[in-house]
């Protein structure tokens, strides 16, 4: 992908959600939605329509609510799903037990993501502390963008997509960017950046595995 696609990628995302709030399912760009899972029960329609829906998906199960009974919506929307889209499910230490079941078998295409001691555990594992994972995850509910969340300083903050995958299909599970050059250099300190890193990566790797088919896929 090349500076100028990476540009225009983002924003299109930037045109896609600047009208969104956390509760709607929000249009990523590029064929990508993005649904937010507060209560599994709460949310059984939107799971079960856009779970089998022909098209990328990210679903955020990090933190969500669930009642025994809600766990065959879970289970249920992923037997059903066909579509050869990615679907990129986020979990976190506090993704409920009750859909560990539902998330042991996933159909193809489908890759999970979370920070590290994430339930079940993630194919990737994104190197952000379960802390900031989750004043993240609120800072959307709070009323901050979500572009402000998800892009940082691109030529800093963002993992080379292409090196992302290679990773990945190397076996890599805890894909990571390399270390700066130079730890040594002192710089002036700044105000940190908060990053929804485990939706940022999501976003990436969608966008890696866009790029990497033939066009005429």
């Amino acid at each position: 992908m090349t500076l100028r696609q990476l540009a225009l990628s983002f924003l299109a995302f930037f045109a896609a959600v600047a009208a969104t709030t956390a509760t709607e399912l929000t249009d990523l760009g590029e064929r990508l939605a993005y649904l937010r899972v507060h209560s599994v029960g709460e949310s059984a329609k939107a799971i079960a329509s856009n779970v089998t829906a022909d098209h990328a998906l990210v679903l955020d199960l990090r933190y969500a609510t669930t009642a025994p009974e809600d766990a065959s919506v879970m289970r249920d929307a992923l037997a059903r799903r066909s579509s050869r889209s990615p679907l990129l499910i986020l979990v976190s230490p506090a993704t409920p037990e009750a859909l560990q079941p539902a998330l042991a078998t996933l159909p193809r295409g489908t890759v999970t993501l979370g920070v590290a001691d994430s339930k079940p555990a993630p194919q990737v594992v994104v190197m952000q502390p379960a802390e900031v994972d989750r004043r993240a995850y609120d800072a959307l509910d709070g009323g901050m963008k979500l572009e402000d969340l998800v892009t940082g300083k691109i030529e800093k903050e963002r993992f080379d997509e292409a090196s992302l995958v290679k990773e990945f299909q190397n076996g890599n599970a805890i894909a990571a960017p390399p270390p700066t050059p130079d730890p040594a250099r002192v710089t002036p300190e700044k105000a940190p950046v908060l990053t929804d890193r485990v939706l940022q990566r999501a976003i990436h790797l969608h966008r890696a595995l866009a790029a990497l088919q033939p066009r005429d896929a």
